[in-house]
């Protein structure tokens, strides 16, 4: 459609043109670009004002971006990929880490206590896909959470301030800032923990950091930056218009957009990237916010990265099943690259071929989206992937939506294969994701996977744990180790149909417990520590030092027991104690709530 074509279609056009001359700057680019089509299929009725409105909304496209979309839709779909175009990669299995484990973990500590690392959890998007079935979750849990029960979720929130742990509610951000928070205190020196929002994320996930407990963490410790909008076009190549205010269909520019938001120069003084460099940050730990259990800073996968002096490592989990729906690590023939190949392009025989022994996948990397990446490596140019067929809401209607959007995987196009690695995670360990409400990989899977991950660490402490039972470990006390300290071992024991929550700390606390805790059928015990370390200082190396006279205690003695049924919720607040005497039986529901610096004996 030519300019004239466009002003005979759209009789407001030519007013708000009138009215703003300013305006025609932007009708000449849209005009340069062949986009033009928008005001017959969006606006051929629209007012003076909408129409300017939409022009307005115009002046900040990038027409490059866009072209290369347009390009993208015109190309023909290729083939998939065959056995000739691939070759495996070699992947640095669960079985081979263990003859370097020790070292690794020692490398990955002290990269931890130097201060090297950042982490950045993805937390963009909108989450209209995963919140579009909430209705289905009433009826979808064995027994919801504390917040569940009370709290109204709509779909306009960010999918990281969902309430995901099985007995408390923990949502996904606050598991991922509890366990940066321990790993920091494990090191003393607290990394930088960063999120990737949104325009759709970014207020309601800034607002829900300054209204929750973070366990003493000081304000001012959360970074929080935007990825880039960017517009979406209809299957015919033009801007969608979605109301009368001539606004245009956007979404966010894919988790690769975060090397472009982190070296983005549009702002005063220096890029996210350099004032990272300037603390001292050398690497950097992503993942998705969604995945409940990605444990970014596990120091051995850190230590791995350091001592392979690798650019880029991808966390990957074994395929089991050839038709899993999962990207694959894989060597390209034609450019000798290590690359993520998504599972819709790659042949089915191709998929199914298996090593010599027959017995495991040729093609096993699934990509798990927890990468380490060289602070130096990044870059905000990557090849773009093309998403098509989505319905989004416009004026006319729905329509056929496609996004031109960027996956930080695909860094490693740009990056010598030889400074690229393969990490094996374990999956019930390390990788959860919760794309849905119910069925696979959703709620029902990560809260039921997150109680196995507790159960089995208390009977690592020598708790015995009953099938049934429901078990929510917050970060700071969810390994063995942990729990032993806290005096968790030998003598607990969860009945059938028993919940479990524990936040507690240590760190020359007196332990949480004196030994045997046993909660009969269907009982139920919750602990609440405001501060289970004490108040927080973190210093301008971000050293952090406790004040542990300020913490949360809970003193729970010998044999203590909650009766069948019962539930018992304690929430002890800064400096205070409770203090539960030897033998002690819940016999009925109790909330034992401890003020400020008050002690509570029952």
């Amino acid at each position: 459609m030519d300019k004239n074509q466009a002003l005979a279609t759209c009789p407001g056009l030519a007013t708000a043109l009138e009215r703003e001359p300013g305006l025609g700057t932007v009708f000449e680019q849209l005009a340069a670009h062949d986009l033009l089509g928008v005001f017959a299929r969006y606006l051929p009725d629209a007012s003076a004002d909408s129409a300017a409105r939409f022009l307005s909304h115009c002046r900040s496209l990038d027409y490059r971006h866009l072209q290369r979309h347009r390009r993208a839709l015109r190309q023909p779909v290729s083939g998939r990929l065959g056995a000739d175009d691939v070759a495996p990669v070699d992947m640095v299995t669960l079985q081979q880490q263990q003859l370097r484990r020790q070292r690794d973990r020692e490398a990955g500590r002290r990269s931890l206590e130097q201060g090297r690392w950042a982490t950045i959890a993805f937390a963009g998007g909108a989450g209209t896909r995963f919140f579009s079935g909430l209705a289905r979750l009433a009826g979808a849990l064995d027994a919801p959470n504390e917040r569940l029960r009370g709290l109204e979720l709509s779909a306009d929130l960010p999918k990281g301030v969902f309430p995901i742990s099985p007995v408390a509610g923990l949502s996904f951000y606050e598991l991922t800032i509890g366990h940066a928070l321990a790993a920091g205190l494990a090191c003393g020196r607290l990394p930088v923990i960063m999120f990737l929002t949104s325009s759709a994320t970014h207020r309601q996930t800034v607002e829900f950091f300054s209204r929750v407990n973070l366990w003493g963490l000081p304000p001012g410790q959360l970074v929080a930056f935007r990825q880039h909008d960017i517009p979406r076009l209809d299957e015919n190549g033009d801007l969608i218009v979605t109301d009368r205010q001539g606004n245009i269909s956007t979404t966010g520019d894919g988790h690769g957009g975060v090397f472009r938001a982190l070296l983005d120069t549009a702002g005063d003084g220096p890029c996210l990237a350099e004032r990272l460099a300037e603390l001292g940050v050398e690497q950097l730990v992503m993942h998705n916010v969604d995945n409940a259990a990605a444990r970014p800073l596990q120091e051995v996968r850190l230590g791995f990265h350091v001592n392979e002096q690798a650019l880029f490592t991808l966390s990957a989990v074994r395929k089991e099943r050839p038709e899993e729906k999962v990207g694959v690590l894989m060597l390209r023939a034609d450019s000798g690259r290590v690359e993520v190949i998504e599972y819709n392009v790659l042949d089915e025989g191709l998929c199914a071929l298996r090593q010599p022994d027959g017995r495991r996948l040729l093609h096993e990397a699934g990509n798990a989206n927890t990468n380490l990446v060289a602070l130096s490596a990044i870059s905000a140019d990557i090849e773009p992937t093309l998403y098509t067929g989505k319905m989004v809401p416009s004026l006319i209607g729905p329509v056929a939506g496609s996004s031109l959007e960027m996956l930080n995987q695909h860094l490693t196009r740009r990056l010598p294969p030889e400074r690229v690695r393969a990490y094996e995670i374990d999956r019930a360990e390390l990788f959860m994701p919760t794309k849905n409400i119910t069925g696979p990989d959703s709620v029902q899977t990560t809260t039921r996977a997150l109680s196995r991950q507790g159960a089995r660490r208390l009977g690592e402490a020598g708790a015995r744990v009953h099938d049934s039972a429901l078990v929510d470990l917050h970060p700071g006390c969810a390994g063995s180790a942990e729990l032993v300290n806290l005096g968790v071992g030998p003598g607990w024991r969860l009945e059938q149909g028993s919940r479990l929550y524990l936040c507690a700390g240590g760190g020359g606390q007196p332990p949480l417990s004196a030994g045997g805790l046993v909660l009969e059928p269907g009982a139920s015990l919750l602990i609440f520590s405001e501060l289970p370390w004490g108040r927080l200082e973190i210093a301008a190396d971000r050293s952090i030092r406790r004040q542990p006279e300020d913490a949360s205690r809970v003193q729970l003695g010998k044999g203590v027991r909650v009766a069948r049924g019962s539930k018992v919720v304690i929430r002890a607040a800064a400096g205070s104690r409770v203090r539960v005497p030897d033998g002690h039986v819940f016999s009925a529901d109790a909330v034992i709530v401890a003020e400020p610096g008050r002690p509570v004996d029952l």
